[in-house]
């Protein structure tokens, strides 16, 4: 008796394993589901709907954008970490939700490492710190020189706790002892708004969608965060020319899975995210200030423990903390 039941189960199994393995093996069969972590309009978002729309292509069937922003990119990450792991549900991840986060949130529902199966960067970029027109601070020196003499009386807007953009002011902090006041707002575009209606004093927006603000003559930029200039922003000076040292940040994105998304299915993945990256698309986003990123996995994985080590040393010493 207990024999012809273990065989049942056995034969149950095995069943059950073949149909995931075909289900696997015909991977994709319906619309792919691709969550930003962060509100519409931001970089993350233009980045994900452009790849969105080069892997449909790919992979010949519809792929889906879904914001759900919030707690910097903590509730995405927390849906898609609990997904079922068929290659239905991917996630536009970036380095702050990796390496930043886990500082900032102690108690967090997902691990970023274990958690997701990483399959490739997207871009890496940079931003331009901003202020109003209107304001009387002309250059970044004046903006730490103020910072500095009124502790918190400087006030700047990010799109959120551990975004590109903190990341920006708690390096700058760092390595100049100035004191800003952080207000974090749902996105890069609410945190734009803010700086536009004199809600706070500085902000800084990525190189990719800064120009029609300063060409319009809403905004000023002071400086950006990239090693180097930038060449749609070729008159501002990077970071590092003004304030000195190494001043190198951006919004490095990629793509994840759950973790336990089936190998083959990664597989198809990473090759179409080889061809996302030639794409005509990218090259349109990385002609307006993104950076190229390298593909594939490995690489991927790599560089988010890089980030966790360069960022556990910032936030272990940001004022407040």
């Amino acid at each position: 008796m207990h024999a012809s039941i273990l065989r049942a189960c056995l034969a149950s199994l095995t069943l059950s394993l073949a149909g995931l393995a075909q289900a696997a093996t015909d991977w994709p069969e319906r619309p792919i589901m691709l969550v930003v972590p962060f509100g519409a309009g931001g970089i993350t978002d233009l980045t994900a709907r452009t790849v969105a729309k080069q892997l449909q292509a790919e992979l010949g069937k519809p792929v889906v954008v879904e914001n759900k922003p919030g707690a910097g990119g903590n509730i995405a990450a927390d849906i898609v970490a609990r997904a079922k792991p068929d290659g239905y549900t991917l996630m536009v991840i970036t380095n702050g939700m990796v390496a930043v986060n886990p500082l900032l949130h102690k108690q967090l529902n997902y691990d970023a490492l274990k958690d997701f199966a990483y399959v490739s960067m997207i871009a890496n970029t940079p931003l331009a710190l901003v202020v109003p027109e209107s304001s009387s601070i002309q250059d970044l020196p004046a903006l730490v020189a103020r910072a500095r003499s009124r502790p918190d009386a400087v006030s700047f807007a990010s799109s959120g706790q551990g975004t590109s953009i903190h990341q920006v002011f708690a390096l700058m902090q760092q390595q100049t002892g100035a004191t800003l006041m952080h207000v974090p707002y749902k996105s890069g575009a609410e945190a734009a708004t803010a700086l536009l209606s004199d809600v706070v004093d500085v902000t800084a927006v990525e190189t990719v969608v800064v120009g029609p603000f300063i060409q319009s003559g809403k905004m000023r930029a002071l400086g950006v965060t990239s090693a180097q200039r930038v060449s749609n922003l070729a008159d501002v000076p990077a970071a590092r020319e003004t304030l000195g040292g190494e001043f190198d940040v951006g919004s490095i994105s990629g793509l994840v899975a759950p973790a336990a998304t089936p190998r083959n299915i990664l597989d198809k993945l990473e090759r179409a995210m080889q061809a996302v990256a030639r794409s005509e698309g990218m090259a349109q986003l990385y002609a307006q200030g993104s950076q190229p990123m390298p593909t594939g996995s490995q690489v991927f994985l790599e560089r988010m423990r890089e980030e966790q080590k360069k960022w556990r040393l910032v936030f272990s010493a940001e004022p407040g903390k």
